[in-house]
This record gives C-alpha cells, sequence and structure tokens, in this order.
C-alpha cells in the first residue's frame, strides 16, 4: 500500500502579514522643491536670454568687422595703384631729366667743337691773308703772320707762330728749296733792368729748322729767365750767316 504526501498548510491563525512602512514627508519640502525648480528655470531661461543677446552683437560685430576689413582692402588697392602711377611718372620724368641732360652736353660739346672750327677757320683765313702778294719787292724769303704769347702753364715759357714764305707775289712759281735757321732776339725787363736775350744760345735745345720751297708754318716755345717781363721778340730767318727775312711781335 503506496503512502500519499500531503503538502503542509499553514494554519489560519500563523499566517504572516507584509509590514509597509509609509514615510510621511511635511508640505513644507515640497513647497521648497517647487520653488527651488521655479527659480532654477527662471535662471535658465535669463541666461539663455542673455547669451542670445550677448550673441546677437557679437555676429553684428563680426559682419561690421568683416566690412572694414574689406573696405581697408579696396583703399590699399586704391593707394597701391596711385603709388605705381607716381612711380611710373618719376621713373618717366627721371628718364626724360637724363635724356635732357645727355642732348645739353652734346650741344655743349657740339658748341665746343663749332668755336674750335671758328678759331680753325679764322686762323686759316689769317694764313690765306698772308699769302696774298705784298706790296714792293715780292721776292725771297718772307716772314708772316709771326705771333707771341705768354704761355700761363708755363710762366717761363713765350709761345711763337709764323709762317714762312718764298716766293711772294710768285709764291706759286716753282722755286729752289730753300733751307734755313731761326734766330730771336727778346727784349724784356728784369728786376726795374733792361734786359736782351739772343736765342738759341749755346746748351739750348734746337730750333725748328727752316725747310721750303712755297711756304711753312713754324711754332714752338722760347725759355725766357724767371722773372723776366717779354716786351717784344724779333725772329730773323738766317741762311749761311746772312739774315734773310726779319719780324717782331709783341705778347
Amino acid at each position: 500500500m503506496g503512502v500519499t504526501y500531503r503538502p503542509l498548510r499553514p494554519r489560519r491563525g500563523l499566517r504572516s502579514h507584509t509590514a509597509v512602512i509609509h514615510q510621511q514627508r511635511p508640505w513644507r519640502v515640497w513647497v521648497l522643491v517647487v520653488a527651488l525648480l521655479l527659480v532654477g528655470g527662471a535662471l535658465a531661461a535669463g541666461m539663455y536670454e542673455m547669451g542670445r543677446r550677448a550673441a546677437k552683437p557679437a555676429v553684428e560685430s563680426v559682419t561690421d568687422g568683416s566690412e572694414d576689413v574689406a573696405q581697408l582692402q579696396q583703399q590699399l588697392v586704391d593707394i597701391t595703384g596711385e603709388r605705381d602711377r607716381l612711380r611710373a611718372t618719376a621713373n618717366t620724368a627721371g628718364a626724360e631729366l637724363q635724356m635732357a641732360r645727355a642732348a645739353q652736353e652734346r650741344l655743349a660739346q657740339q658748341l665746343k667743337t663749332a668755336e674750335a672750327d671758328v678759331g680753325q677757320l679764322k686762323e686759316d683765313l689769317g694764313f690765306f691773308e698772308s699769302l696774298l702778294p705784298a706790296t714792293g719787292d715780292t721776292s725771297g724769303i718772307h716772314v708772316r703772320s709771326f705771333r707771341v704769347a705768354l704761355d700761363e702753364a708755363q710762366p717761363r715759357a713765350v709761345h711763337y707762330r709764323l709762317l714762312a714764305m718764298q716766293g711772294g707775289s710768285k709764291a706759286f712759281v716753282e722755286q729752289p728749296d730753300f733751307m734755313g735757321e731761326l734766330q730771336f732776339t727778346i727784349s724784356a725787363v728784369r728786376d726795374g733792368k733792361p734786359l736782351t736775350l739772343t736765342l738759341p744760345q749755346p746748351g739750348d735745345p734746337p730750333l725748328p729748322k727752316v725747310r721750303l720751297t712755297h711756304y711753312q708754318r713754324i711754332e714752338g716755345d722760347l725759355m725766357v729767365p724767371q722773372g723776366a717781363e717779354v716786351r717784344a721778340v724779333m725772329v730773323r730767318i738766317v741762311q749761311n750767316g746772312q739774315v734773310r727775312a726779319t719780324q717782331s711781335a709783341t705778347p
């Protein structure tokens, strides 16, 4: 015979009950919580509004700053363009000034050359005038256009030049060659006393030789003593100890 188990059931009188503890909060706490929530919400809303208002001027300031930067950039472009224009104008003016100076220098050089040409033409005119037949006896050797001048670069030197001719009115007719020598006599004053010099003296450099058929130009320098004041110079053309021509000049 089998065994039958019966589940145990608690007795009615011994059933336990679950205890629930209810905690009561005072109404003041609830009021404080609600007040804190309201204040926090108001503060949050105020801070949001303040942040929004602060951000708006910043955006406007950024916009205004961008416009200012654009204006400054445009001004910089304008100033740069003006600078380049002025620089180009200055370069053009400088180039024109250099061209003007170069032209002035060329004109000055041309004027100097023209003056030299005029001087040479005057000298040539005097030379050809001296070739004209002279009155009286025109045969033999003649001295024409004899000139002397003091040399500023050499205070002790007297510069001379002359034209020796043969034939006179027959200057361009066939003539025999002439050979001779030059001699000079200088009249001067030194220390208040008259002084006469005959050149060349022994030991002096030789003077130019006279070698001509029709005419010959001769020029050179004569040395005088220190402090001598030259008053007159006479030139002679001598051949075999005989004076063939003579002429005088003053500085």
